[in-house]
């Protein structure tokens, strides 16, 4: 069953083996953008890098059956106030 978790900043969303569903990424400010680690924190490999848009848009991007991470999900923040869900199934 999915799970999903919002973070605002840099966050560790889940640890273990699991498949990224969704990510939804809201900035603040047009400089604001987010990594995706496959991992605990931010010296992990990056999955995916420089998520980034214009103020206040929302970008949702959907993987269908699911993007594999083999030891976690983190976030990566540029600015604190950038807002990111993840949507996962844990394996």
């Amino acid at each position: 069953m999915p799970r999903w978790t919002r973070v605002v900043g840099d966050s560790l969303v889940y640890e273990g083996s699991c498949r990224v569903l969704d990510i939804i990424f809201w900035p603040d400010v047009d400089t604001d953008y987010v990594d995706i680690y496959d991992g605990r924190d931010a010296t992990s490999g990056k999955k995916f890098c420089r998520v980034e848009l214009a103020a206040s848009t929302t970008r949702h991007l959907r993987f269908g059956q699911g993007i594999p991470f083999d030891r976690g999900i983190y976030v990566d923040g540029y600015d604190s106030a950038v807002e990111t869900t993840v949507v996962f199934e844990p394996l």
